[in-house]
């Protein structure tokens, strides 16, 4: 049986694309299938699709590609089907063009099911589909109430000409059915699949409440920073991370600012996969005005995190089991004293938030891949009895560009080139997973299948050939020479904590084989940080602070960023007082502590500028510091400038310690971290100071003179 599944624009990130890839890998063990995107925006797929499963794109719009579509008239003219679905208003709207390919597509698909995945191409496939050659099967990814009256009647029209029109929940499938009774298709529900996670699932410990999605208004994001605030009151030792990109970034920065709630909610930006985040987290908030399904929700349970989730139409509490898997939090009353007081419940009974942990893995399963495309092949049999729905995988499709995983994609080369090839040039991409062990090893994993039997080497090397002589870690992939069974094995390499701190820096991870091999950068596989998370342990070598980050490029490959500094301060908060900033932190190190230290800001681009104020540690080797503005002000009036701050010893010579932010997962935190803002009146005008992490996560301000016009 082929199948194929109509996507908007394959390329992107969104819950649509994810559960339509996550369904077309599961069916394509045992069918043909294909995605057909109706743009191409990017070289290769955002999220992972299996590597039996074709992409076919209508039209390219990469300035790059051979068959570039942009410059052709059609593409200038806007389509006219369903022109009150959303992408009309996006930067890659419709067009005559691609309706005209799309159009041509579905007259000449030789498919047996084509399911559409949003309104714009339910209605398409409602109107240009040949009658009686394949079954029409929408899907909606949204909820019937969400749709705007004109999108939602367009829809409804549609829906009557097709087989079967699927929604991810029962609740949604009865608001269909009740407002078209008469509808010839058949209304139903299948729920979205989510794969079985390859990341370490949670221990439960790590005192983190995480959060995932787009920053849209319909994920009220808002009102959680809200909640958070009441429960940061009652538990400061506890953090929310928001994780996504949108159009209420801004919005969000401007409510943690008015809680004060800095360093304690942090927006950490998307991340690509999101599983070894879920890990990081002992609990799952889920705080949306309306949710259809809830694919966060699936993730987080599977990973072995509790969720708290508002009781919104529909998908939570079809997911959620009350007080068994998690909480469902009310959405009458208060929603941000409901959502507060559901999070401290876990966070106050470890017992309950553990069995629930427990209890959202088991429950979760029913949502793996296999499970959902079984239930969609049960619909196409019934629709049409007459197609196979036999479990014998089809050949492999010929793949013009499939977007894989990298490991899966490498596999795939090996598979086609044959182990001679690879011992050649033609050697295809590598990925590595590396996980951080409980003691702050780096432990590496490479796929066995995409390489060839016979020793190998690691090779980490520095970006600064000042930092030192490279690093190697030597592994065998294969039997040994001693050993008669042919069984496919390889040794792990592994990075110890114990050894001598790497050169602080950024390292690059290179892939040998043997000792005279060609060397080549490796791709990120599986990057697993969550054992980074909590205090900084000091380096056993007695060396002050130092560990290692492994993190990915821009570009996907693996990365390391090391630090090692003998002597340490490492900042906890900066909060600002009413007449300056004040800095926090704990010292590290042998000999910090043989010292009474001031805290100094140096204004960058001078040699002697500075000013000094009193810095106060105690026996735990904690340290405050309070900076007053005024002497700041003193160098600022009608000029900008930046300030670096160190901590040097107080009538004593000897080197400064810069307060930076070194510990926790993350190799970079500009962007991440965001301080209050200081202000101070001055003589013409308003000084504000903006505390700030710099590339090296050292902490600095910036200082800027606005001046008052009358």
């Amino acid at each position: 049986m082929k199948i194929t599944f109509l996507l908007y624009n394959a390329y992107g990130i969104g819950g649509t694309i994810r559960a339509t890839t996550n369904l077309a890998t599961a069916l394509a063990e045992r069918h043909e299938v294909e995605i057909v995107s109706y743009y191409r925006t990017a070289d290769r797929m955002s999220l992972p699709v299996g590597p039996r499963v074709r992409v076919h794109d209508l039209v390219d719009l990469r300035p790059t590609a051979q068959h570039y579509a942009g410059d052709e008239n059609d593409q200038h003219l806007l389509g006219t089907v369903c022109p009150h679905d959303a992408p009309y208003t996006s930067k890659t709207p419709p067009s005559r063009l691609g309706e005209q390919r799309l159009a041509d597509f579905l007259r000449s698909t030789d498919s047996d099911a084509v399911i559409a995945t949003r309104p714009y191409l339910v209605c398409f496939l409602a109107d240009h589909a040949r009658p009686d050659s394949y079954l029409r099967i929408g899907q909606e990814h949204l909820t019937h109430a969400f749709h705007r009256e004109k999108l939602r009647s367009d829809q409804d029209t549609a829906i009557a000409k097709l087989d079967a029109f699927v929604t991810v929940s029962e609740g949604d499938a009865r608001a269909y059915r009740d407002a078209l009774p008469d509808a010839p298709a058949r209304l139903t529900h299948i729920p979205n699949c989510c794969p079985a996670p390859e990341a370490e699932a949670s221990t439960g410990a790590s005192r983190t409440v995480v959060a995932a999605g787009r920053l849209i208004p319909v994920k009220r994001y808002d009102r959680l920073v809200t909640a958070f605030a009441k429960v940061a009151a009652q538990h400061p030792d506890w953090t929310l991370r928001i994780y996504g990109r949108g159009r209420e970034r801004a919005k969000l920065h401007r409510r943690i600012d008015e809680l004060g709630l800095h360093g304690r909610v942090l927006l950490m930006g998307p991340h690509t996969p999101i599983d070894t985040e879920w890990a990081k987290g002992a609990i799952a908030a889920v705080s949306s005005s309306t949710e259809s399904f809830g694919m966060t929700i699936v993730e987080a349970m599977l990973l072995g995190v509790p969720v708290v989730s508002t009781d919104c139409d529909y998908g939570p509490r079809e997911i959620i089991t009350h007080g068994v898997d998690g909480l469902l939090v009310p959405t009458q009353g208060s929603v941000e004293d409901n959502m507060a007081d559901a999070l401290c419940r876990l966070i106050e009974n470890d017992t309950e938030r553990l069995r629930m942990a427990e209890a959202a893995r088991h429950a979760a399963r029913r949502y793996l891949p296999d499970h959902i495309a079984r239930q969609y092949e049960a619909l196409i049999a019934d629709l049409r009895p007459h197609l196979t729905t036999s479990a014998t995988p089809p050949p492999r499709p010929r793949t013009e560009h499939t977007a894989l995983p990298l490991r899966r994609r490498a596999g795939v080369l090996a598979e086609r080139l044959g182990v001679a090839a690879l011992l050649g040039k033609s050697l295809p991409p590598t990925t590595v997973d590396c996980r951080v062990t409980t003691d702050g090893s780096l432990l590496f994993r490479t796929p066995t299948r995409d390489l060839p039997h016979g020793p190998w080497q690691l090779v980490l090397r520095p970006r600064d050939e000042t930092l030192g002589a490279e690093i190697r870690l030597p592994f065998r992939h294969g039997p040994t020479p001693e050993s008669a069974a042919d069984t496919d094995t390889a040794t792990t390499p592994r990075l110890h904590r114990s050894g001598r701190p790497l050169a602080e820096g950024r390292w690059d991870v290179h892939l040998q084989q043997g000792t005279d091999g060609r060397i080549r950068r490796v791709h990120a596989g599986l990057v697993e940080t969550s054992r980074l998370l909590g205090s900084p342990v000091p380096h056993p070598s007695g060396a002050g602070s130092a560990g290692v980050i492994p993190y990915v490029t821009e570009s996907g490959y693996l990365a390391l960023r090391a630090w090692h500094r003998p002597q340490h301060a490492e900042l906890r908060t900066v909060t600002t007082t009413p007449d300056g900033i004040a800095v926090e932190g704990t010292l590290h190190g042998t000999h910090v502590r043989a010292h009474d230290y001031q805290l100094t800001a140096r204004l960058r681009g001078s040699n002697d500028l500075c000013v000094h104020t009193r810095c106060h540690t105690d026996e735990t080797d904690a340290f405050r510091a309070d900076l007053p503005l005024h002497l700041l002000a003193e160098h600022h009036r009608g000029r900008n400038a930046v300030w670096d701050i160190q901590l040097t010893p107080y009538d004593t010579p000897g080197p400064g310690v810069r307060p930076a932010r070194l510990s926790g997962d993350s190799a970079t935190h500009p962007g991440i971290d965001i301080f209050p803002t200081a202000r101070h009146a001055v003589p013409g005008g308003v000084l504000t100071v903006q505390p700030y992490l710099t590339v090296n996560n050292n902490l600095a301000l910036k200082a800027a003179f606005k001046r008052q016009t009358t």
